[in-house]
């Protein structure tokens, strides 16, 4: 165990965070109440300028909040190099902008946070429900059926801490964040 950890508040801060080449959403959880959260939005017309936005916005966003711990969720696999590439390249500007010693990092799987906040994969049998109520349609727009369904599920759990969003990246963070409050740190 480190030092940092030894003097961490029983109050503690964790940021949560939902990062992509395009934004990254927070929601910051204190005392297991989320009390900020938001999306920032990176402009740019190509990664390396998304990346110095990037680095300037959370550098920014660092100065007006105050945590103890980063809930990121883990890199999942990707089809294309290139755009795991510049996802590592936008992640790693982020982690270098939010670390420093006295913060401690927890990663999270996707389907660990989603599970815990009662938003699992769906069954077999749920997924031929989606299909009997909608005939006709293609296999892929039963998958996205599945997935919008699951975002509205992730939304709405995070209404019911208090955070009222209808965007599905703030709810990720926040599902994230409430995790690691209560089941990594909680315990």
């Amino acid at each position: 165990m480190s030092l940092a950890k030894l003097v961490k508040p029983k109050d503690y801060k964790v940021l949560g965070v939902d990062a992509s080449t395009n934004s990254f959403a927070f929601c910051l959880i204190q005392d297991k109440k989320p009390i900020k959260w938001g999306e920032i939005v990176f402009q740019g017309s190509d990664v390396y300028e998304r990346i110095l936005d990037a680095k300037r916005k959370i550098k920014a966003l660092k100065g007006h909040i105050d945590y103890d711990f980063v809930a990121i969720e883990a890199a999942v696999s990707v089809k294309s190099v290139a755009t795991g590439l510049k996802m590592a390249y936008i992640f790693g500007t982020i982690m270098s902008e939010l670390i420093n010693d006295n913060i401690d990092v927890i990663e999270i799987h996707p389907i660990t946070w989603q599970s815990y906040i009662g938003n699992k994969n769906f069954t077999k049998a749920e997924k031929e429900e989606v299909k009997k109520n909608n005939p006709n349609r293609s296999d892929n727009w039963i998958k996205a059926k599945i997935r919008e369904m699951r975002k509205q599920k992730t939304i709405n759990f995070v209404k019911d801490l208090g955070v009222v969003t209808e965007n599905d990246n703030v709810a990720d963070a926040t599902g994230i964040a409430w995790y690691a409050a209560n089941e990594t740190l909680g315990k």
